[in-house]
């Protein structure tokens, strides 16, 4: 069966992911498709990386050319699984762009994602209703924490309430835990892309 194509740059950057999504909402279960961009599509993988029927296993990137990336997205197929093992070795993607967030387990109530990030790279500082446990589990960085900012390295664990800012700033290469309750939702996720689009850390 030939593999399905979307070639997105002919589109405005204002509505790929847009047409992304609406593509990937019409797979069936198990199915996937390749998109073919401008860029290494680091800001789609967040979002979709936040849906619990999206494969994080099968999905790949690639340069091809310069200007030219391709990217493959597969739905997960119907069976899914209640207990998980897994670990930061077998999760692990760096992204010269920005951090990567591999969610390994959603529920209604709380998601578990392992977050990659490159020395300099940042979650920049939001304030979402959401609890958040992290765990660094490798490197070295810092930390906002309600009006607090502190210097983590391996080992160090930071519990932050919903209401009060947070935000994670590499100075090593990093791998974080992190565990949130709720599961943020699209809105949440918007508030920090818009912070990485300005490129700051904090305002």
């Amino acid at each position: 069966m030939e593999q399905k194509v979307l070639d997105v740059r002919k589109y405005s950057p204002a509505i790929r992911h847009e047409i992304i999504i609406q593509e990937f909402e019409k797979l069936k279960p198990g199915e996937g498709f390749l998109i073919v961009n401008d860029h290494e599509p680091i800001h789609l993988f967040h979002l979709l990386s936040h849906r619990e029927d999206f494969d994080i296993d099968a999905y790949y990137t690639e340069k091809l050319d310069e200007g030219k990336w391709v990217a493959f997205l597969k739905k997960k197929g119907e069976r899914t699984k209640k207990i998980m093992f897994t670990n930061f070795e077998s999760n692990r993607r760096y992204s010269e762009m920005s951090f990567t967030p591999v969610q390994v387990y959603k529920t209604n109530n709380y998601a578990v994602i392992l977050t990659y990030f490159k020395s300099g790279q940042f979650i920049p500082i939001h304030k979402p209703n959401i609890d958040v446990i992290l765990y660094v589990h490798r490197g070295k960085g810092k930390i906002v924490a309600g009006e607090e900012k502190y210097e983590v390295k391996e080992g160090d664990l930071i519990i932050v309430p919903k209401g009060e800012k947070r935000g994670v700033l590499a100075e090593t290469n990093m791998e974080i835990l992190h565990i949130v309750s709720p599961p943020p939702s699209q809105e949440d996720h918007k508030e920090v892309e818009e912070g990485l689009k300005k490129g700051k850390f904090e305002e």
